[in-house]
């Protein structure tokens, strides 16, 4: 390969994950006009550049010695591993402490697409345009897009909507939930036009999680309406954003799931009960309605398009204990009943494919990462029988000779 296509692939590259030359030199410790001549190939980028430019961009080193293709596509690229954009510098979140989940959810992709593949599951590409045509990426945007994603849904208005995992799976978006690292991830979403979304979300994000998990996932919602041509994002529920794009899903989630015209009416009958004024305890309660959390609630109402209540008095309500609160007005926080390890069709694929023989008792044990014994109680429940061919057999005489 010729510097002028190492160059011009290094540039797609960096305009794929919206980089400037100034932010790629700071980076790599070079002047900006270095990064000029390696991208117009007047400049020789050595391995260890290279090493350090892929993974800002979140790239593959292969993506830029693929001598086959001749002119790599990102998008074929990333279609067969959509994860690793989660590793780019333009994210939203640095994922360096959940490295291995990541991996992990790699791994689980390339699982995903390999038993569609032997079931002959892989359905026509998936789209890559956005449902919805947003001009600009503002709030006023997003609230019309929350109200016609309601009403394509057909979800009243005035409805609450307290289960989002369910949402998505009617959707067509695989969501699984793990245990994460990383204090400030949330999520993330992946998209391949051969397989379509994915989500994975924090199942552990303390007090309140039933209702942090809605929210999030909402959040990741928006990511598949909108956001596929990324390929991959990383989500942070506390607010805190650099792109614009996650600005835009927090707007969307927060008018989707806590619209202005069903928040009134609610709050006009607490406010029956304590002489117009907005309390802590009304906030709760109105958060539980709204399967929402009590921050989210709280930042809600508090919103200046809204401004139900001012910010000197979120500032002081911000201060109060959700636990508390809910022991003071009697209610709990719903339990997180949909909480899978992996999406329901992923399991249900992998018992398809031992049932036809595709794969044997410890492919299966190993790919729903359970043990032996579990994966025969999970045959038994489905009335899938045991194989009992040659692998079967070794197998059994493997737990036979372990016990």
């Amino acid at each position: 390969m010729d510097y002028a296509e190492l160059g011009r692939r290094i540039r797609v590259a960096r305009e794929e994950a919206s980089l400037s030359q100034d932010v790629v030199a700071q980076h790599l410790d070079m002047p900006r006009s270095a990064v000029s001549l390696i991208e117009s190939g007047k400049r020789k980028v050595d391995s260890l550049e290279l090493e350090r430019f892929s993974r800002l961009v979140g790239k593959s080193i292969l993506f830029f010695f693929d001598e086959v293709s001749g002119a790599v596509e990102t998008s074929n690229f990333e279609e067969d591993d959509p994860t690793q954009v989660l590793f780019s510098a333009n994210q939203a979140v640095d994922i360096s402490p959940d490295k291995e989940q990541i991996e992990r959810f790699r791994q689980f992709h390339r699982n995903f697409g390999e038993l569609a593949r032997q079931l002959n599951r892989v359905p026509k590409p998936y789209s890559t345009e956005p449902l919805y045509n947003v001009f600009k990426a503002t709030p006023a945007a997003a609230k019309w897009m929350a109200t016609q994603e309601r009403a394509r849904l057909g979800i009243p208005i005035s409805s609450p909507i307290r289960d989002m995992w369910g949402i998505l799976e009617t959707q067509g978006v695989r969501v699984m939930a793990w245990d994460l690292a990383t204090p400030k991830l949330g999520g993330c979403f992946i998209f391949s036009p051969s397989l379509g979304s994915f989500v994975l979300v924090k199942r552990n994000l303390r007090d309140s999680s039933a209702n942090m998990l809605n929210f999030v996932l909402a959040h990741e919602y928006c990511h598949n309406l909108i956001h596929r041509q990324q390929k991959g994002i990383t989500c942070d529920p506390s607010g805190n954003y650099r792109q614009p794009e996650e600005y835009f899903s927090q707007w969307f989630a927060a008018n989707f799931l806590m619209p202005e015209e069903a928040i009134v009416p609610m709050l006009t009958n607490y406010l029956e009960e304590t002489n117009g004024e907005i309390t802590a305890q009304i906030v709760m309660n109105l958060a539980l309605d709204f399967g929402v959390s009590y921050k989210a609630m709280l930042y809600r109402l508090g919103d200046k398009r809204i401004e139900l209540i001012d910010k000197n008095v979120v500032k002081k309500l911000e201060k109060e204990k959700p636990q508390q609160l809910l022991a003071q007005i009697g209610r709990s926080v719903p339990r997180l009943e949909k909480i899978n390890h992996f999406p329901n069709e992923y399991i249900d694929m992998n018992f398809e494919a031992y049932r036809l023989g595709f794969i044997s008792l410890g492919k299966l044990a190993e790919l729903l990462e359970i043990t032996l014994e579990e994966a025969k109680e999970q045959l038994n429940s489905r009335d899938i029988p045991i194989n009992l061919g040659v692998n079967s057999e070794l197998e059994l005489l493997s737990d036979i000779e372990n016990a």
